[in-house]
Formats: C-alpha cells, sequence, structure tokens
C-alpha cells in the first residue's frame, strides 16, 4: 500500500529524518512510535503528501483515500450527526442527487424525460443500497454515540458544544468515511475512559489499512498487530503488539550489541597483527592481507540501549486528618441544567480513587468543587484538618507564566523555607537536570510543560491532590515514570485519566459520575466498561428511530408519494452486469497483485534475515569470503525483485483503477 525508502527529512539544521524505510501492507494496524519530537507526525505528514522529501521516496498507492485526524470540526449550524455524514462524499453527492431527481419526476408526468430521469433515480438508488447509503444515518449514529454523544446529543446544533467534543465529532467523521488507509494521531487525548474502550474494538474491527501514533500502551496491546519504532531518524518495524515489540527490541539490541563486540574484537586483532608485524619482511605479505581484510569488514549495525525509565521522586506530603475528604448532600447545577446532585462520599487518609464517567458529566465540576475553585449549588464537600488541596489540570498547564524559566516557577511554588538547591533537588525529581531548569517556559514542549506542572505541585505541600488527566502531553518513559511514582506515593488523590493501565495500576477504587449522582464502584472497572458498552450498544439502534427524517423543502419532495413506482428491476440487472463487466475486466489484473503482494513480503522477509546474517562479524573472514559473495549475491538479488516487483504491483493497482475509471467515463 505504501513504502517508504531511505526518506531524509529535515528542517533547517535539524535532521528529523536519516534513511527511513518502512513497508506498509493493505490491512495492516501499525503503531509508530517514538519519543516525543522524533518526527513521528513528519512521517504521517508526508504519508498523507503534505511534506516533501529531501531524500529517498515515499511511494503510496495511488488513489487511495487516506484519512487524517485533523484540527476539530468548526462550529456551525448543523447538526453533529448532519456534519459526520458530510465525511462521505460519495453519500452526500448520491443523496443530493437522489433529491434533484424526485423533484424533477414530480413535475415531468409521463414524458420522454420521466424515463430519463427514472432509469437515472433508478441507478442512483441501487448504488445508495450497494454503498450501505440507507443505513447510513444508523452507522454515523453507533459512532458518535461509541464515542459518548448520546441520542439527544447527536441531533443538536455542533455549534453548542466545545472544543473536545468537536474533536469528537471530528473523530466520528473520520471513521464513518471509511478510508483505504487511516492515520490517528493521539486519538485517545480527548476521550474519556469509556470511549477509548469502544474505540479500540472498533480499530480492531477496521477493515481498512491503520497507522496510530500513541503513548497508551493498553490502546497499541489491544489494536496493533505491528509496531514501527522511530529513532535516530530512522523506522525499524517489529511484527506484534507493543508488549512483543518490548521483547524483540530487547533481543535485537543483545544480537546487534554482541555483533558490535564480535567485530571491535576482530578489529582490535587485525589492527595488532598489522602495527607489530608490517615492518617485517617475512610477515609483510601477511600484513598486507590483514589491511585487506580490515577495509573489506562491513561496519555492524550500532544501536544505543534505550535509557532506563527515569524515576520520579516525590516528596513525602505533609500528614493530614485521618477524614481527607467529607462529601454530603452535594449538589451542582449551571442554570436548569443539573449536573448531579445527592452526592455524599468519604475519602480517607492514603486512599488512591479513580474518577470515571463520560466526558460531559461532571468529573472537573467535580474536582473544582473540591479545590474551591467553584461553589457548589447545594451540599459541601469540606477538606478535613491540615488537608491542603493540590489541583493539576489543563487549566494550570495554561497559566504557566511563559517568560519565567523552569527554576523560577517551580521556586514560586516552593514553600518560602525552600532554597534554590533544594528546588532543583525536587525539579531533578521531575527530570529537569542541569540547563534545563534555565530553561524558558515558554520554550518547553507539552510534556515538558506536564512535569514542570506535576513539579509545582508536588512541591507546594498538597496532600490531597485532584489530577485530571496528567498523561495527556507525556510520552511513554515519562508515563511510565509518574505511574510508578504515583504507585508509591503515601498522600491521598483522586485521579482521572483516559489511560486505562495507569487507573488499574494506581487506584485502589473508583467513583463513578452518572445518572446525576456519584457513587462508589462495586465491581472492577472491567465489569465497569463492559456495562457502558452493552448500554451504548443497546441505545445505538434506537438513534435511527429518534433521529428526525430531513425536512421536506419543497412542494415536489412533498408529492413523493404521488409519484407512480419507480422502475427498479432492469436498473438492478444492469448494475449486476456492470459489477460483473467490472469484475472480468480487473479478475486477472487483481490476482496478480495478490500474488505480487505476498512475493514482496516473502522477499521482504528474506531481506530482513539477509541483512542479519550480513551483521555477523565472524562472515568476513578470509575462510568465509565464498559464503560472504554468496550472500551478498543473494541479497542484491532480493532487493532488485522487490523493486521490480513493487513496480509491477504498481502497474496492476493503476491497471484496475483505470478500467474502473473508463466505465465510469463511458456511463
Amino acid at each position: 500500500m505504501l513504502r517508504l525508502e531511505s526518506v531524509r527529512k529535515q528542517f533547517g539544521a535539524q535532521v528529523v529524518l536519516d534513511g527511513a524505510s518502512l513497508a506498509v501492507h493493505p490491512g495492516e494496524k501499525i503503531g509508530l512510535i517514538g519519543p516525543n519530537g522524533a518526527g513521528k507526525t513528519t512521517v504521517f505528514r508526508i504519508i498523507e503528501g503534505a511534506e516533501g522529501v529531501d531524500g529517498g521516496a515515499a511511494n503510496v498507492r495511488p488513489r487511495i483515500r487516506v484519512g487524517v485526524l485533523r484540527q476539530e470540526l468548526a462550529a456551525s449550524g448543523r447538526t453533529v450527526l448532519a456534519e459526520v455524514l458530510e465525511g462521505d462524499n460519495g453519500l452526500i453527492r448520491l443523496r443530493a442527487e437522489q433529491e434533484r431527481l424526485h423533484e424533477k419526476l414530480s413535475g415531468s408526468a409521463q414524458s420522454a424525460e420521466y424515463e430519463k430521469f427514472s432509469a437515472r433515480l433508478g441507478e442512483v438508488d441501487s448504488e445508495l443500497e450497494r454503498i450501505g447509503g440507507y443505513q447510513a444515518d444508523s452507522r454515523a449514529a453507533a459512532i458518535l454515540m461509541g464515542l459518548g454523544f448520546s441520542s439527544g446529543e447527536i441531533v443538536r446544533p455542533l455549534g453548542e458544544y466545545s472544543g473536545g467534543w468537536r474533536m469528537r465529532a471530528t473523530l466520528a467523521r473520520l471513521l464513518f468515511s471509511r478510508p483505504d488507509l487511516l492515520l490517528l494521531d493521539e486519538p485517545t487525548n480527548h476521550l474519556d475512559v469509556e470511549s477509548v474502550a469502544w474505540l479500540e474494538k472498533y480499530l480492531a474491527r477496521f477493515s481498512g489499512t491503520l497507522m496510530v501514533i500513541s503513548h497508551d500502551r493498553h490502546f497499541l496491546n489491544r489494536v496493533i498487530g505491528v509496531i514501527a519504532e522511530l529513532e535516530s531518524g530512522r523506522l525499524t518495524r517489529y511484527p506484534g503488539n507493543f508488549d512483543r515489540y518490548l521483547e524483540q527490541r530487547e533481543a535485537r539490541i543483545e544480537l546487534l550489541e554482541k555483533a558490535a563486540a564480535q567485530q571491535d574484537r576482530r578489529v582490535a586483532e587485525l589492527e595488532r597483527f598489522i602495527r607489530r608485524f608490517r615492518a617485517k619482511a617475512t610477515k609483510a605479505r601477511q600484513a598486507q592481507s590483514r589491511v585487506k581484510q580490515l577495509e573489506k569488514l562491513k561496519p555492524v549495525e550500532r544501536v544505543r540501549r534505550p535509557a532506563a525509565v527515569p524515576k520520579i521522586r516525590l516528596p513525602d506530603p505533609p500528614a493530614s486528618a485521618y477524614e481527607t475528604l467529607e462529601v454530603h448532600d452535594l449538589e451542582m447545577s449551571y442554570g436548569e441544567k443539573r449536573v448531579f446532585h445527592g452526592v455524599d462520599l468519604k475519602l480517607l487518609r492514603g486512599e488512591k480513587v479513580g474518577l470515571l464517567g463520560p466526558n460531559g458529566a461532571g468529573k472537573t465540576t467535580f474536582l473544582r468543587i473540591i479545590s474551591g475553585e467553584l461553589a457548589p449549588s447545594g451540599g459541601r464537600a469540606a477538606p478535613g484538618d491540615r488537608v491542603r488541596v493540590g489541583h493539576f489540570s489543563q487549566v494550570v498547564l495554561d497559566s504557566l507564566e511563559s517568560d519565567q524559566t523552569v527554576l523560577e516557577s517551580a521556586g514560586e511554588a516552593a514553600p518560602p523555607s525552600a532554597g534554590k538547591t533544594e528546588v532543583r533537588s525536587l525539579l531533578g525529581g521531575f527530570l529537569f537536570s542541569g540547563d534545563a531548569v534555565f530553561k524558558n517556559v515558554s520554550v518547553l514542549s507539552g510534556g515538558e510543560r506536564a512535569r514542570l506542572a506535576l513539579a509545582r505541585l508536588f512541591m507546594s505541600g498538597a496532600n490531597l491532590l485532584l489530577l485530571d488527566e496528567p498523561t495527556n502531553h507525556l510520552d511513554m518513559g515519562a508515563r511510565a515514570a509518574l505511574e510508578e511514582a504515583l504507585e508509591s506515593y503515601t498522600g491521598t488523590f483522586i485521579l482521572v485519566a483516559h489511560d486505562r493501565d495507569l487507573l488499574e495500576a494506581v487506584c485502589e477504587r473508583f467513583w463513578v459520575v452518572e445518572e446525576e449522582t456519584i457513587r462508589p464502584l462495586p465491581g472492577s472497572l472491567d465489569d465497569y466498561l463492559e456495562g457502558v458498552a452493552a448500554r451504548r450498544q443497546e441505545e445505538a439502534p434506537a438513534a435511527k428511530k429518534k433521529t428526525p427524517a430531513p425536512r421536506e423543502k419543497t412542494p415536489a419532495a412533498r408529492e413523493r408519494k404521488s409519484v407512480p413506482p419507480r422502475p427498479g428491476r432492469d436498473e438492478r440487472r444492469r448494475a449486476a452486469e456492470a459489477r460483473n463487466w467490472i469484475h472480468r475486466k480487473t479478475r486477472d489484473l487483481k490476482k496478480k497483485s495478490q500474488e505480487l503482494e505476498a512475493r514482496i513480503h516473502s522477499l521482504e522477509a528474506e531481506e530482513d534475515e539477509l541483512k542479519c546474517r550480513l551483521a555477523d562479524p565472524g562472515l568476513y573472514d578470509e575462510e568465509n569470503k565464498a559464503k560472504l559473495a554468496e550472500l551478498l549475491a543473494r541479497h542484491k538479488e532480493v532487493a532488485g525483485a522487490i523493486r521490480s516487483d513493487m513496480d509491477e504491483w504498481e502497474k496492476a493497482a493503476n491497471g484496475i483503477e483505470d478500467i474502473k475509471a473508463s466505465f465510469r467515463e463511458e456511463k
């Protein structure tokens, strides 16, 4: 489907991609991973054609539909459902033509034009049936409800929703469009854990090709079948999910380290011999032979072992009362909209609670009431004696002073008694060391800003932490470090997160916001998510009934029922004949294309094996000269065969598309 070959890309003096190569086959689900700033988004932009390359080639199969998760939909007066339906241009075009033909038929009576319009209407109806156009509204509604919209919310204007909800609508529109190649960059960042669970199942069933950038380990394990690691400008492909990738990467590193050590020893031996005997006439010929061996040694690939997962060191919180928080008869409303009421909860010292519930249910509102940022409509949320509340949220990130340095920002949050040395020590616990503490906040990445905000929170002396999506901007290393730190933290916290692994690792129990109240969750997180999925699935078919039919805009449209029955049998026969004609014309090309894809896949596997064998330093010894020549010749032969088969595969794919295009033109 696509192939990146030795791609080089740089921005100014910064080289982002340096010889990056990757083959993506139809139907594969690939997770693109790497450190923040490694160039993952640049890879996506090159694939979609938004960025060129400075070297190498990016070959994407012609005429495939590439779907990319872009910025949120602009606010509009159209309903959420209508905006999602707009994602399928073919559907919208056919529906518009169907509407026009109905209007023309109602005004043309039994004329020659009537026959022409009637025949075309039959073709349009058949095409709508073929693409599932009559089930489109219910399919779009099911996607929206899986992402957290209710059946009533999907018929409200999109302009009534916040940016986060419009981003969900954008994702729904993209999924509804069913592209051949789907590119998703951190798709879970704007979702709650309930919607992430639905998305995992949806993408696991997705029949197209998927590439996704994600730092969510659980998501990658559930959805992905291939990992492509981007490191130092190069891409390495590993079959399997994320856990399997970790095992394979470790095995590969050990193999390459062993090969590098063997080659280093061989080089040292050759150099010693050359130095010792080059000047001796009796050994000069042997020394010269060693020089030639040294020159012929092909350098083996050198890899850097990934740095150990950094450790975030959390200071011990000040002691608090045993009863850290008491919530009694709490109620919150915005005007006539009631968020929750009758909430009675207790939080004890040292407890770690996960707060669940769909976005918009009131999780953030609840945390803001506890922190004192919002006054409730009724009841109370009272922290206990010696309890100091600290709040982490997106608002906190946005409020960081951009003209301050990291050290100045942290010092502002630290107790007055803390000196610079102590503040720097605390910052070191959040992975800011050396000159990094003098960086301006304005130049920090999203992950660095999140770590700074967390450092400020823990330095503040808070002993009841309210953590609202603390991992959103963190890479995998920082996420793992935060998870480990929260596991060993001795204080009390309430955590909102869409990261299921984090919730299960650090939370001892859960509260759930649903049905206008907040209550302790009696079962496990798995039980809760299965229940949510079942309820959404039950509600989804009802959306079809609740979705209002399009309004009849014209008198002609209102008179549709008076139009005589439309002839349909002949049109369906012609459509079937057309499909058979296309099938006959493209059958051989499709067979050839499938055979080529299978052969390319096999050749690429052999090429990988040959590269591994050629990395063995012992292969370059004099006694293995014949074997080396044989392997090099085979590697050249395989590489040439891959290029040749790729050319033939592209010709076959173009031929299929040309046949389909010529048929459409004849129509």
